[in-house]
């Protein structure tokens, strides 16, 4: 199969050329060709072609729609949480998000998911899950009692990464930090787990040959975090210059997650049913949020895309709006924002040999915006063609049937 007349993006130029893209399987066999007069060809009729992109921190069995975090699936029925973290990988999938790393699902319903995904039964995003979040005992855990796995020292906390690990989580997520979605009794500035319990679970990330992400906002959390060799940090809201600068010596990515406030606020009225204290801090966390992106992106940070998709307002399926905040806020060029989102993520998941770019010998996940999205970064989200592994999912900006 041929995708032609349109123009792929170039990675290393961070331009876009003419050509034609060869896909053969699962594979892209060839860039920059014509496609031959007879062969079997999808005319993309000059729309611009991109890789699929990557949403390094999403929750998808969080219900979005859902104003008031403690009452999240009280009364659910059996199989409603996994159907709804389904129909949000679809979702991710149709806005041209191909692979998502899950951090935090619930009681492993996204973990039933990822399989059903990548045996063929279901369609959506490409998924990497984290399972259960490590927490110490908290008051928010009332809030997410299939999310959060509560362990109290070096020992317990091992424990409870080796549970992760057993039950088919790929990595392992920590929190360092409190949180802002959380009881009014939780502050998202205090440390949560200490340096020693940290550096236990990633331990047992190296010893399973995979890594820990930290959820962290406060400086001494994010610096417990880098110091102690996790891989990523997430938000990283309230660092400073010392702080970046040493998250960019030691290689720890960073993953934003920008349009929480945006997301949330968007609807108004959805937004004043969000409890009192939380809509506050997220108010109050953004001006913060963005000017210390902006900090860390001249440090030198390794920035990967991440839209913590699952908070109130934060829709699967919207994941492009974390890239046009990103330029539009928070200072990226637009192929500064596309590398985050693609390269980027493939090389925080240590997936760059096959995914990230268009490449001969990778995987063929692409994505086709019509508008130019290097002079407009708004076009990436009306994405209207979404290719996987060589198979297509949505063309001319309809679904295209599965089974």
């Amino acid at each position: 199969m041929w995708l032609k007349n349109a123009k792929f993006y170039d990675s290393d130029k961070r331009s876009f050329r003419s050509g034609d893209i060869e896909v053969r399987g699962d594979r892209i066999a060839g860039l920059g060709g014509r496609a031959p007069a007879k062969a079997e060809a999808i005319d993309l009729d000059g729309r611009f072609l991109l890789p699929g992109f990557f949403d390094c921190h999403v929750h998808i069995c969080v219900p979005t729609d859902a104003s008031d975090p403690s009452l999240l699936w009280v009364g659910a029925l059996p199989g409603e949480i996994a159907l709804y973290a389904a129909r949000a990988a679809k979702r991710m999938l149709m806005c041209g998000v191909t692979t998502a790393r899950d951090v935090g699902g619930w009681d492993y319903h996204e973990i039933a998911v990822r399989e059903a995904i990548n045996q063929g039964m279901i369609e959506g995003s490409r998924l990497f899950c984290s399972g259960r979040i490590l927490s110490i005992t908290s008051s928010t855990t009332p809030y997410y009692r299939g999310m959060y796995e509560e362990a109290d020292g070096v020992e317990a906390v091992k424990q409870a990464a080796r549970k992760q690990l057993a039950q088919g989580a790929d990595f392992i997520k920590l929190l360092a930090t409190g949180a802002i979605t959380s009881t009014k009794y939780e502050k998202a500035e205090a440390i949560q787990y200490r340096r020693e319990e940290v550096a236990a679970a990633v331990a047992i990330a190296d010893d399973n040959l995979t890594f820990v992400a930290a959820h962290a906002h406060a400086k001494e959390g994010i610096l417990n975090a880098v110091e102690t060799g996790c891989r990523s940090v997430e938000h990283g809201s309230f660092g400073d210059e010392a702080t970046y600068r040493r998250m960019a010596e030691r290689g720890t990515w960073l993953v934003p997650t920008l349009c929480t406030t945006p997301a949330m606020f968007h609807d108004k009225t959805f937004a004043d049913r969000v409890p009192t204290h939380i809509r506050k801090r997220y108010k109050e966390v953004h001006r913060t949020r963005v000017a210390n992106m902006k900090l860390a992106h001249r440090c030198g940070v390794a920035i990967a895309m991440g839209t913590d998709a699952g908070t109130p307002g934060n829709h699967a399926g919207d994941n492009m709006q974390e890239v046009e905040v990103m330029v539009n806020e928070a200072g990226f060029s637009p192929a500064e924002a596309i590398e985050a989102a693609t390269m980027g993520g493939a090389k925080l998941m240590r997936v760059d040999d096959r995914l990230g770019s268009l490449a001969e010998g990778k995987i063929a996940d692409v994505i086709a915006t019509v508008a130019d999205p290097l002079k407009g970064v708004g076009a990436l989200r009306n994405v209207d063609f979404v290719m996987k592994a060589g198979r297509v999912h949505k063309r001319d900006g309809q679904p295209v049937p599965f089974l």
